[in-house]
């Protein structure tokens, strides 16, 4: 959709700029944009971390047709690979700094359909831009969109950033235009849950008692084994109160996700500090409300992006009791893909408690 030379896309845009001039701003100088948001009186964005690079201090932020309107000093960066930083903003900005944290999206799983349009939003030249998008399809924490028909397939450097709206929903933020007719973003609720643990944001005592999932609040903390590694992605979203799949690897409680026929769970993990394995354990604390793991695939690479040599472990189930131990002669291995496709009764949710990987 082009503006400058359409009445009726100027009236769009009367309707979306306070939107976006409260959510979406551009990033140093128009290398690319960012998501506001506010909490407890702090206001904060979130961008890509190769938007921003090495400067970690005094980023400029642009305004809709106001220039430079504020500055952020990054304050944290999500785990490696992820290419998602949060920046605390200064300056007159602050005034108005989008929505609440509370109100950002945590799961998304029934909401991104395919075919769905939507809209991206960018910030270019003291402005922000709209083009109208398709979702054409997902993976893992991924979406990828497309321009519909009647856009101009632009989305080229620059739109690094850009959040992704449906129905005034913020679903997701670019990190890649991989040609100028398709771009993939990581989903909001994503985003969401990664910063989740840095905003201090647990589930709360007062839901466990009420019986929010308390296999989940009541499960007991227990020491990290094995070899340190860090969860780089998951497919599935844990349930309302559960934690995110990395507590799991310090121990701080289980990952409850559910599990259909159609979308496996899977998990990604980077070893942090060996490049090779020989063992890998699962464990599944049975409940009441929750099922125990049965197929799991699992498949190791030496490359830390997973894209060198694949190499599968042999095929196994969990036991119906909760336990997965697969052995293997040494080998190297950086990163570690595990995929559950079934459990035992065919229930969901599923439950991990622990990976332990020597």
């Amino acid at each position: 959709m082009i503006f400058r030379n359409s009445i009726a896309a100027g009236l769009i845009w009367l309707a979306f700029a306070s939107l976006a001039e409260a959510k979406v701003v551009g990033v140093e100088n128009g290398t690319g944009s960012g998501f506001l948001y506010t909490h407890r009186g702090n206001c904060f964005v979130i961008m890509p971390s190769h938007v921003h690079g090495r400067f970690n201090t005094n980023i400029p932020i642009d305004g809709y047709q106001s220039g430079t309107i504020g500055s952020a000093d990054i304050v944290y960066r999500a785990p490696r690979l992820s290419d998602i930083s949060l920046g605390l903003v200064k300056g007159a900005v602050t005034e108005d700094c989008g929505p609440d944290w509370s109100a950002l999206p945590r799961t998304l799983t029934d909401e991104l359909d395919v075919g769905r349009v939507g809209i991206i939003e960018r910030a270019r030249q003291q402005s922000v831009e709209g083009r109208r998008v398709q979702l054409h399809s997902k993976e893992f924490a991924r979406i990828r969109l497309v321009p519909t028909p009647e856009e101009q397939p632009d989305l080229f450097g620059g739109t690094s950033g850009a959040t992704v709206f449906m129905d005034g929903t913020p679903v997701g933020m670019v990190l890649q235009a991989e040609t100028a007719d398709a771009a993939w973003a990581l989903r909001m609720d994503e985003i969401v849950n990664m910063l989740g643990r840095f905003m201090g944001e647990v589930p709360p005592k007062a839901n466990c008692e009420q019986g929010v999932l308390s296999a989940a609040c009541d499960a007991p903390v227990v020491p990290a084994e094995g070899a340190p590694y860090e969860v780089l992605a998951w497919s599935a979203h844990p349930v309302g109160g559960a934690a995110d799949p990395s507590a799991i690897a310090s121990g701080e409680g289980p990952y409850i996700a559910p599990l259909s026929p159609h979308e496996p769970v899977v998990l990604d993990l980077l070893l942090t500090d060996t490049d090779r394995l020989r063992r890998i354990r699962i464990l599944s604390e049975p409940g009441e409300d929750t099922a125990v793991p049965k197929d799991i695939e699992i498949v190791t690479d030496v490359s830390a992006e997973g894209r060198s040599r694949p190499n599968p472990m042999p095929r196994r189930d969990m036991s119906p009791d909760g336990r997965y131990d697969n052995r293997v002669g040494e080998r190297f291995a950086k990163r570690v893909t595990i995929r559950i496709t079934s459990s035992w009764g065919g229930g969901s949710p599923i439950r991990i408690d622990r990976i332990v990987i020597d």
